[in-house]
């Protein structure tokens, strides 16, 4: 069996990596029907940059200033990763692929040994050819790792449901701490399943209760540290933006939505479209299911926990994300194969050909909510405008004006990236820090006259415990033309990447215009600075 295990994770790395290999950076919809893009990769992979170019490994930060909006153990992951191997695509996603790999590989032993063998196939069969873990697992995302070590966590108890052993103790908690410190509040559901699996499980296949508040305590022991860190270091930063952005903002208020349905109807619907296949394997295997549950078995229990936990916590967490959902899809592939009846028995044969003929379907239609991309390239239209610039060379800080690049611009080896945008500013509030007091946001007068006011702006971020102004002026609104073409005369050493309908201000007597496709049009120093040898290649 354990042969079995490693050849169905090297399998399973091998679809991951294949992917990762080929799409860039940020490079695909993380929800196929609201087009809603990676942003969030290029938040952890420019994290991850950090790291392995400067250390801070326990404090994670984006263009200068600190990202506490989730704790640091995929970019830390990811960072070791690219010091290792050199800043590649596949170097920031090689932990979170291994992880979901080694995750496959437990999800087969688990339906292998309720089972069989042929089960735990058609689990794996049925898990590498879902959609969402297709793209979430191969990419540098917080779910993918989320959800491995929701997988490791509970099968540590259902190999050992008493928790006896030091390996699954150890394993358990191991696993636990490593999901809050990818996640946060996230991290605890395998904690809930673990208290509840306690109450409803056959007293006989249960850890003993002083058994189980170890197994909490060293969890939280474990994972503790980062957070006592950054309350001592970055109080006011980590309370503002991890507390009371992330979780009371996002999880339990009233956040700005992508889309306007309910959350059963938002999830439901993407559930369904996103892997028909998975629901109707599941499906097949509610009556018999049905029976354990009532017999009482306790991996039947466990297994249904794992499930609900998963499913109540997206209801109940207030902003909406396809990809919450992907500690669910491993517990329904397991599900779906191990109590189903074609999966076992004379008909799981020709249930698994069939399973293989479905994943080179999913493969050959990549473009539909159900397929699996493996095609080169990315759906960041800009990407490969910024790149082309990026290989120029330049030593000029790059300003993008209104371009929708997934955050892409910051990954490259450009000296210094900023982004202009048309309209207000965002308010300050539940939903977002007071960057504009900080000077993180700017307008176009406080732009212009940056060195002025840089004094104050230090001063404010000293306060929120930062000691260098590099994030000042990551962002500039702007609310006219005019006041476009005021930052493009006021900063002649700066090159800019704008759409051709801001064309206008291309006439600045210090700037050479260059059109760059049908939509974009770069205006570059005429001064162009000397360049420093770029440390990776400019495309990601």
């Amino acid at each position: 069996m354990r042969l079995a295990f490693c050849a169905v994770a090297v399998i399973a790395l091998a679809c991951l990596l294949i992917r990762a290999g080929r799409l860039g950076m940020a490079g695909d919809y993380l929800d196929p029907f609201g087009h809603i893009g990676a942003q969030d990769e290029s938040l952890y992979a420019h994290s991850a940059i950090q790291m392995a170019q400067h250390g801070g490994w326990m404090t994670p930060t984006f263009m200068g200033r600190l990202g506490l909006y989730k704790p640091p153990l995929l970019a830390a992951m990811a960072g070791l990763s690219a010091r290792v191997l050199g800043i590649s695509r596949i170097s920031l996603r090689l932990p979170v692929a291994l992880l979901a790999a080694l995750a496959v590989g437990l999800v087969f032993w688990w339906a292998a040994e309720v089972n069989g063998w042929l089960a735990g196939a058609c689990a794996v069969l049925l898990l590498i050819s879902d959609h969402l873990w297709h793209t979430l697992a191969s990419m540098c995302l917080t779910d993918g790792l989320l959800a491995a070590f929701y997988v490791a966590a509970l099968y540590c108890l259902f190999a050992d449901p008493w928790l006896d052993t030091a390996w699954s103790r150890w394993g358990y908690a191991g696993a636990v701490a490593a999901s809050i410190l990818t996640k946060s509040v996230a991290g605890l559901l395998p904690l809930g399943v673990l208290g509840l699996y306690w109450i409803f499980a056959p007293p006989k296949y249960r850890p003993r209760f002083w058994r189980l508040i170890g197994a909490v305590l060293l969890s939280l022991a474990l994972a503790a540290p980062w957070f006592l860190f950054q309350l001592l270091a970055h109080g006011r930063w980590f309370w503002a933006e991890h507390i009371g952005v992330e979780i009371l903002g996002f999880g339990a208020g009233a956040p700005p939505q992508t889309s306007q349905e309910n959350q059963a109807l938002f999830y439901g619907v993407r559930m369904a479209l996103l892997d028909p296949v998975l629901l109707a394997a599941a499906a097949a295997s509610l009556p018999t299911f049905a029976r354990e549950i009532r017999r009482r078995s306790a991996p039947a229990i466990l297994l249904l926990l794992a499930m609900m936990l998963p499913a109540a916590a997206v209801l109940i967490w207030q902003y909406r994300n396809v990809s919450y959902l992907l500690p669910l899809i491993p517990m329904l592939a397991i599900f779906a194969s191990a109590y189903n009846p074609l999966c076992a028995a004379n008909t799981a044969k020709w249930t698994l050909a069939a399973l293989v003929a479905i994943f080179v379907v999913k493969a050959a239609a990549p473009a539909t909510s159900w397929g699996l991309p493996f095609r080169t390239g990315t759906v960041v239209a800009a990407a490969p405008i910024l790149e082309d610039y990026c290989e120029r060379a330049r030593g000029n800080e790059l300003i993008v004006v209104d371009t929708p690049d997934e955050l892409y611009a910051s990954l490259l080896p450009i000296p210094r990236v900023r982004y202009v945008l048309s309209g207000a500013a965002p308010a300050a509030g539940t939903y977002g820090l007071d960057f504009a007091s900080m000077g993180i946001i700017l307008n176009e007068q406080q732009f212009d006259a940056l060195p002025q006011s840089l004094p104050a702006f230090e001063k404010q971020l000293r306060e929120w415990g930062m000691d260098s102004t590099d994030a000042v002026g990551t962002v500039v609104f702007v609310s006219s033309p005019a006041e476009l073409a005021a930052v493009v005369a006021a900063h002649p050493d700066s090159d800019f990447l704008l759409p051709a309908r801001d064309r206008v201000v291309a006439g600045s007597p210090a700037h050479i215009p260059v059109r760059v496709g049908p939509e974009y049009l770069l205006l570059l120093a005429r001064l162009a600075l000397p360049a420093t040898r770029a440390k990776w290649s400019c495309r990601l």
